[in-house]
């Protein structure tokens, strides 16, 4: 029924995401499923990654798009990218700022110990992020079966056809997608 693609910059400072991709059928549109995904990549984001913000690309002529991101989503324009898209359409370059708590500390105010081997907590690391990955994508199956019972399609036909492509695949309309 619909799909995000996201991804942490991995060497940047400070974290952040980037939406890739986001398409939702076109008989489920208008249900909040892509809210809905948005807010899940955003939630994963902060807490497996520490993201402090996420950015994203969308045609200059999707407005649909346009307003979800900036009306529902709180996104920015940090930029306009000229010719961005293969067919040389423009793109706005948009920004979420997320609110990111305060570091924690350590309640006993000693320095914890270095584990021995930098190796050993980069694999502890990776295993922990691996793990909240594969909680989110738990998370967003489970939230998009939860509305497909809430909200059945309005309208008939669910081949694939109806859901729409990235800029690089081609069709065009009204779908909420952003891709980069």
């Amino acid at each position: 029924m619909g799909y995000v693609l996201a991804k942490m910059e991995e060497d940047a400072t400070p974290p952040h995401g980037h939406i890739t991709s986001l398409a939702v059928l076109r008989t489920y549109r208008k249900c909040g499923i892509a809210t809905q995904l948005m807010k899940q990549a955003h939630a994963r984001m902060q807490e497996a990654f520490g993201s402090h913000y996420c950015s994203l690309h969308v045609r200059y002529t999707n407005r649909a798009a346009f307003h979800l991101y900036s009306e529902t989503l709180g996104y920015k324009i940090a930029d306009i990218e000229k010719g961005y898209y293969a067919d040389g359409e423009d793109a706005y370059s948009m920004k979420c700022t997320f609110d990111v708590p305060a570091a924690k500390s350590s309640s006993s105010g000693k320095k914890k110990k270095i584990v021995s081997a930098d190796a050993s907590a980069a694999a502890k690391k990776k295993l922990a992020q691996d793990a909240a990955l594969a909680g989110a994508v738990n998370d967003l199956v489970n939230a998009a079966a939860d509305l497909m019972l809430e909200t059945p399609p309005t309208s008939g036909g669910s081949g694939s056809s109806d859901l729409t492509t990235t800029a690089a695949g081609g069709e065009e309309d009204d779908a909420p997608q952003a891709t980069s």
